[in-house]
Order: C-alpha cells, then sequence, then structure tokens
C-alpha cells in the first residue's frame, strides 16, 4: 500500500526535500504519489522552483569559471589553482547534466498531467452543468405532467436530441445521461446483490456509496477531511440501517453503533486497497485520499455495470 506524503499541500519546502530525495534511485517509487491527481500540481510548482534555483547555480557556476580565467590571465590566480577551479566545475557539470536530465524527465510527467487534470476538469464542470440543467427541465416537466406549456415541450424535446459526450464516445443522448442521473441518486447499497470486481477483490455497493461520500467531501487541493463529520454525514444517509436485523442484533451486543460499523469494515477496505489513509492529527481522527483517481475509477466502474452510461456523473 502506497504511504501518503509526509507533508501538507501548503509546506513546499518540505515539498521540495521529499522530491530532492525522490530523484535518488533507490527513492523512484516516491513518484506514483508524488504524481496522482492530488498531489500533482503542488509536485509540478516545486520542481518548476527547482528548475529554476538550478538554473541560477548555473549562472553562477558558469561567471565563477568565467571570472577564474581571466584571474589566471591577469595574473591573479596560478595555473595549478585554475586547473583545480576547472576540474571542480566540470565534475559539477556532469553532475548537473545528470540532475537536469532527471529533473526535466519527471517536470514533463508532472506538466503532462497538470495539463490533463485541468482539462478534465473544464470538460467535467461543463457536463455536470449539462445535466444539471436537463434534470431541473425534467423535474419541472414531471411536476406539471399534462399542463406543460409549448415552450416546455419544445424545450424537453430540444435537450432530449443533444448528444451526452462519454470516453468511449458512445451514441448516447443527454435524455439517456438523465435517466442514468436518477438511478444513480439512489444508494449502490440498494442495489440487491450488488457486487462488482475492483483491483482483483469484490466490492459490495454500500463501499462505493462511501467512496462516493469521500469524494464529495474531498477536493484535489484539500483530500483530508475530518473523521468525525464523515461519520456523521454517512449516519445522516443511512437512517435505514438502524432497523435492518444486523442493527438490532449488533445493539444487543452493544459493540456501538451498527452504521459505524459498517462504514468502519468499508474504510478498512479502501485503506487495504491504498485508495486512503486513517490517521490522527492534533487529536483528531482523519481521512486523507491518497488515491483519488482510484476511487473515481471505482464509482467508475459501479456505473458501467449497474447503469446505462459508464461516466455519467464524471
Amino acid at each position: 500500500m502506497p504511504n501518503p506524503l509526509p507533508y501538507d499541500l501548503t509546506n513546499d519546502e518540505a515539498a521540495e526535500h521529499y522530491i530532492r530525495d525522490a530523484f535518488r534511485p533507490h527513492h523512484r517509487g516516491r513518484w506514483d504519489a508524488l504524481l496522482a491527481d492530488d498531489r500533482v500540481t503542488q509536485t509540478y510548482r516545486v520542481l518548476k522552483n527547482i528548475e529554476a534555483n538550478a538554473d541560477h547555480a548555473a549562472t553562477l557556476r558558469r561567471d565563477q569559471i568565467k571570472l577564474a580565467e581571466k584571474q589566471r590571465d591577469a595574473g591573479l590566480m596560478t595555473p595549478v589553482e585554475h586547473t583545480l577551479r576547472y576540474r571542480d566545475f566540470v565534475a559539477w557539470r556532469e553532475r548537473a547534466s545528470l540532475f537536469g536530465t532527471a529533473l526535466h524527465q519527471y517536470l514533463a510527467l508532472a506538466a503532462d498531467r497538470v495539463r490533463k487534470l485541468h482539462r478534465d476538469s473544464v470538460v467535467e464542470s461543463l457536463r455536470h452543468s449539462l445535466l444539471a440543467l436537463a434534470v431541473a427541465v425534467d423535474d419541472h416537466r414531471q411536476a406539471h405532467n399534462g399542463e406543460e406549456s409549448l415552450a416546455d415541450t419544445a424545450l424537453w424535446a430540444r435537450l432530449q436530441l443533444l448528444p451526452w459526450p462519454t470516453s468511449d464516445n458512445s451514441s448516447h443522448l443527454l435524455a439517456d445521461a438523465v435517466e442514468a442521473e436518477r438511478s444513480r441518486r439512489g444508494a449502490a447499497r440498494h442495489i440487491e446483490n450488488g457486487l462488482i470486481e475492483f483491483q482483483g477483490t469484490y466490492v459490495t455497493g454500500e463501499t462505493v456509496d462511501i467512496a462516493d461520500l469521500i469524494l464529495q467531501v474531498t477536493d484535489h487541493t484539500q483530500p483530508t477531511c475530518d473523521r468525525t463529520h464523515l461519520i456523521e454525514l454517512w449516519h445522516q444517509r443511512t437512517p435505514d440501517l438502524l432497523d435492518s436485523p444486523a442493527a438490532k442484533f449488533a445493539a444487543t451486543k452493544h459493540n456501538g453503533r451498527y452504521s459505524t460499523q459498517r462504514l468502519s469494515k468499508s474504510l478498512a477496505y479502501l485503506e487495504s486497497q491504498g485508495l486512503i489513509v486513517r490517521t490522527t492529527r492534533e487529536k483528531k481522527p482523519e481521512i486523507t485520499v491518497i488515491n483519488r483517481a482510484a476511487l473515481i475509477r471505482l464509482r467508475q466502474q459501479w456505473n458501467k455495470e449497474y447503469f446505462p452510461l459508464d461516466d455519467a456523473d464524471f
């Protein structure tokens, strides 16, 4: 399971120390986490700062060797002293070349990830706005069923014909997306015998619901949420769990709230798969997303299995 990065998104100084160590061959495994969606923007920013500092240092080094040449020619430095200075410069230049190669390799990777992330965010935002508009129009249409105006009828007819973009370029319409969204809004755990395979293991709808909740209370810039707040939100969304036979049995055992037990089980699964990590900071329990892309992929796989569209909500 990948470890969370040992610094937060505001601590670029600690990030720079960690990233510089990541250039060492035995620390190259750090780059998966450094280039993850929730960290790549900071990584790119720090890499650009490292590049700027390296360029500045290179300029100083070149100026120093040019000055040494002038001092030698003016008799202010002996040939032996100049030779030693020049050897140091050549050794530094070789090290700088190797470092620069690695730096620009990872800088290019980070730049590509940032561009993709921003582009995907724009597409996601546009899709979300379009779907929200269509659902609102459909809500209005259903509320006034049989009393629609000509304008209402014409608007919905036009929306129904709009194409809905999906990752596989399938020929879906916006009306399909509205239908899928209405189905998706129901709890995944309510799908009878719902189960999908994810990363070589089987996942229930309840775990998908919890992954969904974590995605909603975190984002790329704030991957950490208060665990107590997450528990409160989960209780609000699962009042039916308290009436289940399993909950009544758990109550007789005095093992705590049944819905909390269910949440903890799913969180343990997500942590074992390297998607989140549970920590405590200043005596406050927290959850940090360390692989947001995988959480999103989990939800997408569920949608693909149980709804007409594979990415109606992402």
